[in-house]
């Protein structure tokens, strides 16, 4: 069904008188939007500014109007931009775990609990029930550390055309934000293109790699030079449990879930993994252990970790701001600590742990997560940049602090998921907030 019918099909299901009169009568109603309009203001003008809430669940007799409702709440509580809201991708791993649903009652107990995990100061909760021919539209906020809980509006809500013409309608909520603007560089002559496998063509072209001097929260080691990158193949997600466990036949994990990216693994564990998976598919590894040395086999058809400058490259995407989101990211675009958000910019959530692959949305080449999550191990040692104009460089030949590792954590905050950062460690090093993705070599 086209969107626009959806919409309109929705909207006049919605739609409703509101002049005064006895409560139960179709007199007295007024419109669901009009109920969730005076919701998201008595909201935003009751609690403090900046404060961190999670709209989790509308009790109601049908899923379609409990995800209406919830959507177009975050929506106006977003646009307000008094609260910092917790991203709906996140709550739907929280609901996941604790079995509970959008449409479905969920006692204080749980709304506490499911708060601490979102990361949340408030919940917003509500519902909707049957009163004759009208509705009783109802919205709660609870603390989550005190369980005080305040009630928002309690509306007479109509619904023409009944509930079940919303239900049968197969009606979408459109989204709570609109996708950020990006800041663009030049494009590459090609564009990127989508690969069997999960895996992104990127396309080759020249970036300065690194950051500018009047970028905020810059370090030393992020000094501006010329890069060419030739085209490669980069796979479209960091690599899951699931996906590791499959060729490994174990998972590491600290926090464990089949669709979470891998984490606790060391550089190389990485390597061996990359190996492996080479050898399933009956493909050239490209790596040659000898001792502690591992040389690359350039012209091996199987698959790699990525060279820093082609983590960077793929990562910006045609972008040359902080982030390939522009000149800020929020919580509703990455995994980070929200608590210490860029450059002075509004604060956010923090989920303290990893999210599912793909959860947040991709950068403008089609990648997901390449800020936040989990920071991801890369082929090159650690050094000072060779500012030298160089194509498809593999940085330094060895070195005493490690491996680079890219992209920020979930536990990191804003200034730490910038396209230009650079984290390293030891070869043998694991971390819950340490993964990776991969590249397929195509020599």
């Amino acid at each position: 069904m086209p969107l626009l019918f959806v919409f309109l099909v929705l909207f006049s299901a919605l739609s409703g008188c509101k002049t005064a009169g006895q409560a139960g009568s179709l007199d007295s109603a007024i419109s669901l939007d009009k109920a969730i309009e005076i919701a998201a203001h008595t909201i935003g003008s009751t609690l403090p500014e900046g404060t961190v809430v999670a709209v989790i669940n509308f009790g109601s007799p049908a899923p379609e109007l409990s995800d209406y409702v919830i959507e177009e709440l975050m929506g106006r509580l977003i646009r307000d931009g008094k609260l910092v809201v917790v991203d709906r991708g996140n709550l739907e791993l929280i609901r996941g775990e604790m079995d509970f649903q959008l449409s479905g009652e969920v006692s204080d107990e749980s709304a506490q609990s499911i708060g601490k995990k979102l990361g949340a100061e408030n919940i917003i909760t509500g519902s909707l029930t049957s009163i004759g021919n009208n509705y009783r539209f109802r919205m709660y906020t609870l603390n989550v550390e005190s369980a005080a809980r305040k009630t928002a509006t309690m509306e007479t809500v109509h619904l023409a055309g009944g509930l079940e013409s919303l239900a049968s309608s197969g009606a979408q909520a459109s989204p709570a934000v609109a996708p950020p603007a990006k800041t663009a560089a030049a494009v590459p002559a090609s564009p990127p293109q989508a690969v069997s496998g999960d895996f992104v063509r990127i396309p080759g072209g020249v970036f300065m790699m690194g950051s500018p001097e009047s970028e905020a929260s810059r370090q030393d080691d992020e000094v501006l030079h010329q890069i060419a990158i030739s085209p490669f193949l980069l796979k479209r997600h960091e690599v899951s449990q699931e996906e590791y466990e499959g060729v490994m036949g174990v998972n590491p994990s600290y926090a464990k879930g089949k669709n979470l990216p891998v984490e606790k693994v060391s550089w190389d564990d990485a390597i061996d993994f990359c190996n492996r998976l080479s050898e399933l598919e009956k493909l050239t590894p490209v790596y040659t252990r000898s001792g502690d040395l591992i040389a690359w086999n350039a012209k091996a058809p199987g698959y790699r970790l990525p060279t820093e400058a082609e983590w960077e490259y793929a990562c910006r995407a045609g972008t040359t701001g902080p982030f390939s989101t522009g000149d800020n990211i929020t919580t509703h675009e990455a995994n980070y600590n929200g608590y210490y958000p860029y450059n002075n910019n509004a604060r956010g959530s923090y989920m303290r742990t990893t999210m599912p692959v793909g959860s947040y949305p991709p950068n403008p080449w089609g990648l997901y997560d390449m800020h936040g999550n989990v920071t991801e191990w890369c082929w090159d040692w650690y050094a000072d940049y060779n500012t030298a104009p160089q194509t498809d460089p593999h940085g330094a030949s060895g070195g005493r602090r490690g491996r680079i590792a890219r992209g920020g954590s979930y536990s990191d905050g804003g200034s730490d998921q910038r396209s230009a950062v650079r984290f390293y460690g030891e070869p043998s090093f694991r971390l819950d907030q340490l993964g990776f993705r991969i590249v397929r070599q195509t020599p």
